[in-house]
This record gives structure tokens, sequence and C-alpha cells, in this order.
């Protein structure tokens, strides 16, 4: 018998996490939590203590480009307001193979905006933490030339969108130092955490170096749900439901899991072999959703346009389909080296592993493997680099109707930081069958990007 979560029971999960989180303001007494937590499967679940509170210092010592704003900046993120606006400007060209070479330079750029409001700061109860982001997407990217994601920013918050919108809208009580609950509009991408690659970083372009992409099937990148969490000296655990159908661009009210849940959890352990910092992360997504084998979202990196041909041959009901989706992942940093007087500066190997069920996921395995560090310059504290590899194999139907096997690549990036506000990364990427089709010659894109936070 086919395991089918209704609309129904999925509401009462969020009603029921509503009603503790309303009846934890008046049961919960304790202080805020005094360590950083760890991402989140589906939300960012950082201790509200936590954001910045401090914006002093002159222009080139400062976080933020516009400063302290006379010190009522600093004020205001004590009193538990806090406002961040960052920019990305990319430049980047497909010098070999791909897709295209013709005329194959592109910039483009994103605005993140980010509030965040601390209810124990605000003085109105303890443990509660509201996260709002707003964001859009300008220019052009490189993608299209080079037939696959070496621009991953661009996919956010909707591909080939231009508007300007609030993918995360979150909130998250503390119920006590070790146990919380949140729900909203999630942002999915601040799960499956790493130390040297990971979406909210300063590091890789590519898509399979910045996330597992096994999880875009049952994952949408902006979504409504809601879920738990439990943390301590050891890591975080998380779980999360919710509807598969979900997007930037939408409330998702409507039509909240008319067609689908998913559910996520995840761990992430801190491990220290040898005293060497590091972490262990695993991971499992589940969806009921209704599938059509052929479907793809293009966070999974196949280099096929959204078409009037795609959606026919979706709607050919020649094509399988698949009544549910799963996918299980794995995801590693572990330092080798760190300094003895300053334990920020290091170097250490990253990797992630992914599988899935092959049929409705258009992507059956997944890996990932690389090294990255911080400081490697002397005199260059803050400046970060990386190199990694991946290897996407693609399968279910796409093979047979598409001629879409696999793909793989490496990626070398070094970010400088000019100032704690600035940072100037040059960026190399060799791509192999990009987008997965073997008749496509090796692409070789190269780019800069330069990253602002006001």
């Amino acid at each position: 018998m086919r395991l089918k979560l209704k609309r129904t029971s999925t509401l009462a999960l969020v009603s029921a996490a509503v009603a503790i989180a309303m009846s934890s303001m008046e049961a919960a007494g304790q202080e805020q939590p005094e360590t950083e937590v760890p991402a989140s499967e589906t939300a960012e679940t950082e201790a509200p203590a936590f954001f910045r509170l401090d914006y002093s210092g002159d222009l080139w010592e400062r976080p933020a480009l516009t400063g302290d704003w006379g010190g009522r900046r600093s004020q205001l993120a004590q009193e538990g307001i806090s406002f961040e606006l960052d920019l990305e400007q990319t430049i980047q060209g497909n010098a070999h193979g791909g897709k295209d070479t013709n005329n194959a330079f592109r910039y483009s750029g994103s605005w993140d905006l980010r509030l965040k409001f601390d209810t124990g700061r605000m003085e109105l109860w303890p443990g509660g933490l509201l996260e709002v982001h707003g964001e859009s997407f300008f220019g052009q990217s490189i993608n299209r030339k080079s037939g696959g994601t070496p621009n991953d920013d661009a996919l956010y918050p909707v591909p080939r969108n231009r508007d300007v919108m609030l993918s995360h809208v979150v909130y998250t009580q503390f119920l006590s130092e070790s146990f919380g609950v949140f729900l909203g509009k999630l942002d999915t991408t601040t799960g499956d955490k790493n130390e040297f690659a990971w979406i909210h970083g300063d590091n890789f372009l590519h898509s399979a170096l910045r996330w597992n992409l096994i999880n875009a099937r049952t994952t949408p990148y902006s979504t409504l749900g809601a879920g738990f969490f439990f943390l301590g000296d050891w890591g975080m655990w998380s779980f999360t439901a919710y509807d598969t159908e979900g997007a930037a661009n939408v409330s998702g009210f409507d039509t909240a899991f008319d067609r689908g849940t998913s559910l996520a959890t995840e761990a992430r352990f801190n491990w220290e072999p040898f005293g060497k910092p590091g972490h262990q992360l695993f991971g499992f997504t589940w969806s009921d959703k209704d599938f059509v084998s052929l479907e793809q979202d293009l966070r999974a990196g196949i280099g096929i346009p959204a078409s009037p041909i795609l959606n026919l041959l979706t709607l050919d009901l020649s094509l399988e389909r698949e009544s549910s989706s799963w996918s299980f992942y794995y995801n590693f940093d572990q330092y080798l080296y760190v300094e003895t007087e300053d334990p920020t500066q290091g170097v250490g190997i990253f990797g992630r592993f992914g599988i899935s069920d092959g049929e409705a996921n258009p992507i059956e395995t997944f890996y990932s493997v690389g090294v990255g560090g911080t400081g490697i310059i002397p005199e260059r504290d803050q400046d970060t680099f990386g190199l990694g590899y991946y290897f996407v194999d693609y399968g279910g139907e796409l093979p047979d109707r598409l001629g879409v096997r696999s793909s793989q690549g490496v990626e070398l990036f070094y970010n400088i930081e000019v100032a704690p506000w600035l940072h100037i990364t040059p960026d190399l990427q060799v791509i192999i069958n990009p987008g997965g089709f073997e008749d496509r010659d090796v692409a070789v894109v190269y780019g800069l990007r330069a990253q602002m936070s006001f």
C-alpha cells in the first residue's frame, strides 16, 4: 500500500509546530543559547544572539561598507534588529567547447537583503528569531553558453526570472538550549553545510561544488514547511516537512501540499580526529509527489533549456510516471592542518556523495571531492582557496530519450579579501560533457566575482 501524506495531516503538523512555538513564549524562561547553531536541512537556525552585533571600524576594517551609521547600526543589533545587504557581481566567459563559444562572455549579479529580529533582545520573549531574505538576479549568466551550471547564482531565486522575491521568511523558536522548532517559507539550501564548499560561502561557483545535486528532485529551493531540531556539543539533528511544489515567486498558501509533501532529515556531527576540527553529515529526503520521469530541475545541471519541445515531451503519455522519489546524501569536511596560534587558519579536505531512486530522480549517483583552506599565503590570513572535482551520473529515461549520460568537472578559485566588506575571486572551471551531453567538447569557463557587503 502506497504511503500518502495527506494535506490535512501536513497542515496539522504545521499547526502543531505553531502551537508549540506559541506556548513556549510563556513556558520558556531560559537564556539565549550560548553556542553557535549549525544550519538545519531547511532553515537557518543560528541562535538568535549570534547575528552580527558590531559594525564599527574604519573603512578597511569594518564588516560593511556603509559602516555603523553613527553607532546606530550596532545599537539596533544589540536591541535585536539586524540589517544586511549584499551585492554579488560575476563576469564569466566560455573560452572553449560547451554549447557555444560565439560571443560567450556574460555579466550578471544578485542582490540579497536579510533582516533578522531577535525577540529576546527586543525584550518581547526569549528564544525567538524571525528571518526575512529578499533577493533578485540581474544580467545574463554563462550557463546557456557552457551548457551546464558553472554559475549557480543564476538559478536563484527562480531561473531566468529577474523579479525581487522573498525566498526565506522563517520564524524559529528555541524551547530550550538544545531544542527548537521553525516554520515559514524555507530556503532549503541552508542544509548540507560544508566548511569548504557550500552555497552560503565565498567559495565555488559551480552548482555541483556548492551543494548535493541529488536533492534537486525532492527539495524545492523556497517552499512552505515546518520542522524541529536538536543541538549540542555533538552537533545537530533536524526533521522537516515541506511542500514539494513551492517556489520563491509564489506564496504557496493556495496550493500548499496539494500535489505532494517532502520529508527531510539531516544529522551533522562534530568530529575531531587527532585534534583537527571536522564534520560528518548524513541526510535523507523523500517525496510522495507524482513525477514524470523526464521532468527536470535546472539546478540538477542538465543542459536542456525549457522549450515547447520539452514541454511536449513531458506530456507524452508513453513516459513513465513515478509515485514517489527519495535521496540519500553524505557530506564531510576535515581539517588536516591548522595553525597553533590561530585555529581559523588551515587546510583541509571535503567530499559529498548522493544516491537516489534513479527513476523519478534524473540523477542516479553524485559525488564531489576537493581541498580548501584559509590563509595559505603569509600576511593574507583571510584569503581562502578551493580546488574541487565532481561527477554526476544521470539515470531514468534521460539517457535513452535525450542522450544525457554523465558530466564531470574541476573548479579552482582563490578568494582575495580586499576588505572585510569586499572580496574578489578569480575562478577557472573545466567541464567534461557539459550538461551531460557526450557530444559536447570540454568547456573551459573563466570568471571573476566581486562580493560586497553594505
